[in-house]
């Protein structure tokens, strides 16, 4: 009897699998991550938009998820009370009352800056805020990409990035974090002061922001950090005014809440992208976790200053190598931060196909291009998070490139195209 699945399958699945084979490490890559993007796409607004009935769903998950507490934080904060948005009691009141049915709780754990960032999407309906909210940071990130690739593959790719796939289906802010980071650095060279403004509004999550004002500092961009900082201070300033001081307070006082949260799993580590995330799940201790965690930051901060204390190395390059650091250098990030890695992938692959790409690379590629998916979906399966594990191989992929470029012969057709070029 097991003879006959072998002799129906054999004829269709061993020739695919001699397909695969021979296709060699790139194009699998290309191709597999070109085909789960959309793929996963699709199966998911199909399973989302299935299971709705109003704006939730059976098992009280909202539509737009995470984006409930932004909507609720700016809603709080119209009504004169932004302190309120960090008392979980009031929060969660207020979600409820959005959705019009119960649901599960999101705290809010940012800055009173962001209220401020947010608090106009209370004046349009929760559906129409939701769309407002990923959408503007997603097109405008789709033309920076442009502007920065000079091709609109670019930004076709990017936007099938499951990055940005699950900031955008989070309903979370990873989209417009990288949407930060891009426009600061593409102005970074030529208009300093601009940067450093742009730069300025990622204080909305310092976490994320010490990476880059640490780049800042160690590049010696000396004007476009202290406008950086500038911007930060003037914002928080600003949130004082607006919105009084006591939100700075209950904020102050919630980021221990959030520490607790995230050394007893109440933020779920499968979410996570972090060392102290991966170490926790694995059941090591929380001392033991924050060794572990503190040991990679010193490694990426390293490396972060190894390629940015050197100007003569590309920018393209040195960002690269920053937003792959931004995630390692801190226990709390969660999948939908992973949308910065867009920028890194983007350029590992133009330069992998100008000076053909080593053996390692296309697989390290496509590990980093579904991570942001794959990391969790396998974490709540197994038990074990391999995002940090990526993040370190597309770091050590990143540096290798970069720092020891050996004498790696060019692909014939780009040859010619040079040849070409420079005979011309």
């Amino acid at each position: 009897m097991s003879t006959v699945p072998c002799e129906t399958s054999g004829p269709t699945v061993a020739p695919l699998l001699d397909r695969i084979r021979t296709l060699g490490p790139l194009p699998f890559a290309v191709l597999f991550a070109a085909f789960f993007s959309p793929y996963f796409l699709i199966a998911y607004l199909v399973q989302t938009f299935w299971a709705l009935s109003g704006l939730v769903s059976g098992d009280g998950v909202n539509l737009g998820h995470d984006f409930i507490a932004f909507y609720s934080g700016a809603s709080i904060a119209l009504n004169g009370d932004a302190a309120s948005a960090y008392d979980h009691a009031a929060m969660h009141a207020v979600q409820q009352q959005v959705i019009g049915a119960p649901v599960k709780f999101f705290p809010w754990f940012y800055p009173p800056v962001m209220l401020m960032f947010v608090a106009p999407l209370a004046f349009l309906p929760y559906p129409a805020a939701f769309a407002l909210w990923v959408l503007v940071p997603l097109v405008a990130l789709l033309l920076v990409i442009w502007r920065y690739a000079g091709h609109v593959l670019a930004s076709a790719a990017i936007l099938i990035f499951p990055g940005t796939l699950q900031s955008v289906l989070s309903g979370q802010n990873g989209v417009l974090s990288a949407l930060i980071i891009a426009g600061g650095l593409l102005n970074l060279e030529r208009r300093p002061v601009l940067a450093g403004a742009i730069l300025g509004l990622l204080s909305y999550k310092p976490h994320i922001a010490a990476a880059v004002y640490g780049a800042l500092l160690i590049g010696r961009y000396w004007r476009a950090l202290a406008t950086a900082i500038g911007v930060a201070l003037a914002l928080a300033a600003a949130s004082v005014v607006v919105l009084g001081p006591e939100p700075w307070t209950a904020f102050l006082r919630e980021t221990q809440v959030a520490k607790a949260f995230t050394e007893d799993g109440r933020l779920p580590w499968v979410f996570m992208a972090t060392t102290f995330a991966a170490a926790r799940l694995a059941g090591l201790g929380v001392s033991a976790s924050y060794a572990l965690q503190a040991a990679v930051s010193c490694g990426a901060l390293l490396a972060l200053f190894v390629v940015w204390r050197r100007r003569e190395i590309p920018l393209e390059q040195r960002a690269a190598v920053l937003v792959t650091v931004i995630p390692l250098t801190t226990p709390y990030a969660f999948s939908y931060d992973l949308a910065i890695l867009g920028i890194a992938l983007l350029w590992l692959v133009r330069t992998g196909f100008e000076t053909r790409f080593r053996h390692h690379e296309p697989v390290v590629f496509a590990l980093a291009w579904v991570i942001a998916l794959t990391g969790w979906m396998l974490a709540k399966a197994s038990g074990v998070l391999l995002t940090p594990i990526v993040l370190v191989a597309l770091l050590a992929v990143l540096l290798h490139r970069i720092l020891h470029r050996g004498p790696i012969a060019p692909a014939a057709s780009i040859a010619i195209q040079n040849d070409k070029f420079t005979s011309g």
